[in-house]
């Protein structure tokens, strides 16, 4: 048996090897002249994701572009009724959008408008207090059962 273990050991050093690729992963860019670097738009996303189709774009025309973009912050997670929530995601979701990008377009259509940023506050509030009372009533359940163990 000895003998059998010692020809599949010897064996599996004999296994075949795969030829090594020559395609390379990212091709070499040739160089290109001002006239097709002036002609050259945007660079959609399917090309940046995609290296075979990727453009000359240097680090600097990357940045420069990026400087004409609105500068992004993460923000604390946003905690939400759950069916507000649900309708919310599934909203966005039908439409190709994330909830962020809803909420910022929302928030900049809305205050541009005085009233309905006053309509929107009124109704802030209302939840708020709704959501402290939910947090006082959650915290006296949790006093009332640890007092009676």
């Amino acid at each position: 048996m000895s003998d059998n273990v010692l020809n599949q050991l010897r064996n599996k050093r004999n296994r075949p090897t795969v030829e090594p690729r020559q395609d390379a992963l990212v091709p070499k860019l040739q160089p290109q002249t001002e006239e097709q670097n002036a002609q050259q738009q945007i660079t959609p996303v399917t090309e940046l994701v995609n290296p075979t189709a990727a453009s000359s774009n240097t680090l600097a025309e990357l940045q420069a572009e990026l400087q004409k973009y609105p500068e992004t912050r993460r923000h604390s997670a946003i905690v939400l009724e759950k069916d507000l929530d649900q309708e919310l995601t599934r909203f966005c979701k039908d439409r190709g959008i994330t909830v962020e990008v809803f909420l910022e377009a929302a928030w900049t259509i809305a205050s541009a408008d005085n009233a309905l940023v006053e309509k929107i506050t009124t109704e802030a509030k209302r939840r708020y207090d709704q959501r402290k009372r939910v947090g006082q009533i959650k915290r006296l359940i949790t006093m009332l059962s640890n007092s009676s163990k």
